[in-house]
Parts: structure tokens; sequence; C-alpha cells
């Protein structure tokens, strides 16, 4: 009998996220977008006078500053109900209409920083002088000088902000596709049982000690994305595309450069981090081999990777928040309360899955409200605990860095998101092998890690290496069909695996359809480098280094206020070298080590 998921409207309330802290109901949401939207007229007031007087810049940045956090709640609120069941069309009509209003306030707020490029890097100190309150600007006027060979006029910037809602078309429909609309076929357990395949489940179904069952279970998830590659393969392209025009239009050389501009970032930092994770493969090579002999395997497949190596615990949530919080005391009991009181009473988290619920995990939030955590937790092993503490940390960057700047800084960039989330697991993990609850809690743990290193150091560095590879080729004027990427994606894959694990081709092909992540321009390579500065800092805290503590909390409270290198650098860890990089993969060959004793 097929195990069928809860509708949305039957979860219990203490399962799901506060969203009333946003909105107490869908018609106050109603009456904040009717607001915001009639104070439109009143950014486009400033036009053509930003450059009249310290004061006037001023006021209109206050206004900014007033506005731009109803915008982003309004979104948020928008958003959070939609990934919670994509079926339901009220909610998908309430995202469409965020999405629209977003994009009349950046065409309105358009004009805005090419009139204040016009200015004089002198006007501008001699305004923050005559206006002290100026003066909170600094950092983001001297971000938006170093940006101004790339910022167009007013009016091609207005365009690009209209167009910007047509543009998030491929991103919206392969959310729709992926989450709503593809289906898959029923799995079987090795007792000809059937068991329900979504989004929701895929994760716990694949860490089955079943292998008939997660064989089966990946075999069709795979294919429902296979029925569709060619559907796929359009939507990618177009997202790809949409990529190269903005960089294009923006005068990058490339979209590589576009995308790490924001943040102050060279390209060489890119290209270092790919070339440590391939410099570094024959480590997972080793990984594969003493798998394979651990499960008692001829050959492995890529459905073996996640098959438990001893027995896994059975992890309830409330256990996950115990051991989550014992593992961060490191960082004292104000952060580690935050934490305890997010994942219980606060409602920071939407917990276990549902019919219609989208796939994934992620933290979500914004200036003003509580940090929101997505994700589908299964009591099975400790993949959720990780994932779980994964996402405090990012919900733990969001409230600081809210506490500590204010909004014209409280974004805090890509780069610099995935090391608080990364350290975060660092120091529960190191907590859970200190636990001595045994030989098969010790592999769990180190599967937990070898998982979690698995993403991000050998899964996530290929997805980075087939973005680029996808973007160079519309540079260059080539197609993107979904045969030509399905076999680049194996050519990555069969260098990853090496000889230790047989290639289903055509399912290992389609991986990058099942990846929303190729939606944020060139962030997937961004979880590598977060692993690596995570643990280098982690490791500082772990063995109580003087002042490590507090120089990670002013990591997670400068945000904005800072580039992320500089930030990194004041933390402890400089990722122009290639140290913190070679660390990270230092401590997964120690797990690799630690784990060959164990099974042997």
């Amino acid at each position: 009998m097929t195990k069928v998921l809860p509708r949305r409207e039957e979860v219990p309330v203490e399962h799901t996220w506060d969203l009333e802290s946003m909105y107490p109901t869908p018609e106050a949401w109603e009456e904040a977008y009717r607001q915001l939207e009639s104070e439109l007229p009143s950014l486009a007031s400033f036009r053509g006078r930003l450059t009249e007087s310290a004061h006037t810049l001023h006021a209109y940045l206050s206004l900014i500053d007033r506005l731009a956090p109803e915008m982003h709640k309004i979104y948020n609120y928008a958003d959070r109900r939609f990934d919670v069941d994509t079926t339901n069309q009220t909610n998908a009509a309430r995202v469409s209409r965020a999405q629209n209003l977003a994009a009349r306030f950046s065409a309105a707020t358009a004009f805005a920083q090419p009139e204040i490029l016009t200015l004089e890097p002198e006007t501008i100190r001699r305004f923050m002088a005559a206006e002290p309150k100026l003066r909170l600007y600094e950092h983001f006027f001297d971000n938006l000088m170093r940006m101004k060979p790339h910022v167009r006029s007013a009016e091609v910037e207005e365009v690009m902000a209209q167009a910007g809602e047509a543009l998030a078309t491929p991103a919206n429909v392969y959310t729709v596709l992926a989450n709503a609309d593809l289906k898959f076929a029923d799995a079987r357990t090795a007792k000809k049982k059937r068991v329900q395949v979504a989004q929701g489940n895929i994760d716990e179904l694949l860490s089955s000690p079943d292998r008939t069952l997660r064989k089966s279970a990946w075999e069709s998830y795979a294919d429902g994305f296979l029925g569709m590659k060619h559907t796929f393969a359009e939507v990618m392209a177009g997202k790809v595309k949409a990529t190269v025009l903005r960089a294009r239009v923006h005068r990058y050389p490339d979209a590589l450069t576009a995308a790490l501009a924001p943040s102050n970032i060279p390209t060489e930092v890119y290209h270092n981090v790919i070339d440590a994770c391939n410099r570094h493969i024959g480590i997972w090579h080793r990984y594969w081999d003493i798998r394979r002999r651990a499960l008692g395997l001829d050959k492995m497949e890529v459905c073996d990777i996640f098959a438990p190596l001893a027995k896994p615990p059975r992890v309830t949530y409330n256990q996950a928040v115990r051991w989550i919080v014992g593992g961060l005391r490191p960082l004292g009991m104000k952060y580690v309360n935050a934490v305890k009181r997010g994942l219980t009473t606060d409602r920071w988290v939407d917990i276990y899955p549902n019919q219609g619920k989208r796939d994934g995990a992620y933290s979500a939030g914004t200036y003003g409200t509580k940090p929101f955590i997505f994700m589908s937790y299964s009591e099975q092993g400790l993949g959720s605990l990780s994932t779980l503490a994964h996402e405090i940390g990012h919900s733990m960057h969001t409230l600081l860095t809210c506490q500590a700047q204010p909004f014209v800084y409280a974004e805090y960039s890509m780069f610099a998101a995935e090391v608080a989330s990364n350290f975060s697991q660092a120091l529960v993990r190191a907590h859970l092998l200190e636990l001595g609850r045994g030989r098969d809690f010790e592999i769990a743990v180190i599967q937990e890690a070898m998982d979690n290193f698995h993403r991000y150091l050998f899964l996530m560095p290929i997805n980075a290496q087939f973005e680029h590879w996808m973007h160079t080729t519309v540079e260059r004027g080539g197609a993107l069909t979904a045969d030509a990427m399905s076999a680049k994606l194996v050519e990555l894959f069969r260098n990853g695996y090496g000889d230790a694990v047989r290639l289903d081709e055509p399912r290992v092909g389609v991986t990058w359809m099942q990846f929303s992540h190729f939606f944020a321009d060139y962030y997937v390579w961004q979880y590598a480098s977060g692993i690596g500065a995570a643990n280098a800092l982690a490791d500082k805290v772990l063995k109580k280094a003087p002042g490590a503590v507090n120089r990670y909390l002013d990591f997670l409270k400068a945000g904005g206020s800072m580039y992320p290198l500089d930030a990194l650098k004041m933390a402890g860890v400089d990722m122009t070298q290639p140290e913190p990089m070679d660390c990270a993969f230092k401590v997964l060959e120690g797990f690799v080590d630690r784990l060959e004793k164990l099974v042997a």
C-alpha cells in the first residue's frame, strides 16, 4: 500500500513556521501590498533631484530604508506560503503579484544609482560632512563607486528592472514543473510494497538500507526528469541566456565576472576553489572503494552513495534540537538560547513533508522578520539533523546581522552565507562524536559528515563546472540541448567517480535538472568555498583559540557592512590563499581514515 503524504491543511500548526508573525492574515498582506503600491510615486518623485543637496540624498535613502524592508516582507510572505503548497493556485497568484510589485519597485528606484554616480567622490565626501547621517552609507557609496563602470543610464536600468519579472520566468517555470507538475512512479521495496516517490521524501528513500527500494526510488526520480528533459533544457537555456544578457548589458566580460562583482570577489578565487576540488579528487575515489567494500558490493552504483554503513539511529526532531543546542554551546548561552527558541516555541521551522511542498531546504527571512527554515524532516538517520544544523547557521547569521546592522547592510553575500551554515554543522558534528554512543553511532556521524562533504566538495564543484560550461557555451554562441548538457555532466561525474562507481549514464546525466540552485547565478561553487572557510574557523573555535569565538560572531554581525573577503579575514581566514580549502580536504581525509578503521 502506498504511503501518502498529508495535505497541507492536515499539517498540525506546531509543525509549521510562523508566517503570521509577518502578516496575521492574507487580508493584512493585501493591505500592506496596497499601501506599498500607493507609495511608489513618492520614490519616483526624487528622480532628477538626488544630486541637488545632501539633505535630498539623505531623504531618499531614508525613504528606501523604510519602504524596501516592507517590499521584502511582502515578497517573503508570498514565497514562503507558495513553497509549502505549490499546488495551491491562490499561493501561486500571490507570488506572481509579489514579483510584479517587486519589479515595479525596482523600476521606480532604477534612476537612483545612475544619478548618484554622476557625483564625484569629493562631492559625496562633502555631502557626508554637511549631513552627518549620510556617513552611515559610506561603505554603500564606496561599493557603488566601485561598480560605476557597470551601471548604465537611468533609462537602461529602468528597462532592466522592468524586465526582471519576465527574466525570472525560467526560474518560475522550473519551480512549478519540478515541484507541482512532475510526477514519479512509485518505488518498490524488496518485499514488493509500493512507496510514493516525491520531492519531500526522495532523500529518505535514497538512504534506505533496502537496496531494492533505494535503487527503485533513484530510477523513478531520475526517470521523472528524463521524461521531461527537452522541456527542462529549454527552461535552463532560457535562464542562462538571461544571465548572459544581464552581464552584457552591464558591460562585464562574462557572466562569471558579473556574478562575483557585487561581492568584490576576483574570479581567481573561484578558479582556485575548483582547482582544489579537482586536485583532491583522489580522496573521493578512495572513499567510494571503502564504501563499496563496506556494503559488500562488487560494484557501487549512484543509488548506493547514501546507503547506511551501519544501523542508522532514529532521531526525532526534538532530539535533533537538543543535540544542536549542545553542539553550539561554544558560541555562548545568548546564541544558544536564541537557537533553542527559534527551533521550538518561536516556530522558525516548517518541519515535515506534505503534498505539494517543494524540494530542498533553506533559511529565509528579511529585515524585521523572524528567520524561516524550510525542510522536510525525516527521523531516519542523521541527515535531517545535519540539514537543520546547517539552516540554523544561516538563520543565526541573518538574525545577528539584522540586529547589528541598519537595513542598507542587512544582506550578506552568498559567499559569506555558506560559511555560517557549515560552521554550525562542524560544531554539532564534533559534539556528536564526543557522545560516546558506540560504533554504529560513530559510523552514522561520520557518514553524515561524508554525505555533507559529498554535497559541498564533490557534487557542488561538479555542478559549478557544469554551470560555467553552460554560460561559456552560450557566450560563445553555442546551443544548450538536453543531450549535450547531459553528456557534459556525465563526463564530469565519470572523473569524479573514477572506476569505483558504475554509471547509469542516461539517469546520471539528468542530475542538472534536479538542482534549483542553478537559478541563482554562480551560487553552487560557493558551497565549496563556504565549507573550506567554515572548517578553518571551526577548528580555531574547537581548539579554544583566544578570541576565535568573538571574531566569528563579529563576522556574523558584519552583514553587508564589509566586503566578504575582508569580513572573513577579520574572522581569521584568507580565501585568496589555498589553506582554507586544503584544511577542508584534510578534515575530509581524516573522516575517510577513521571510517576505514571502523568498517574494516
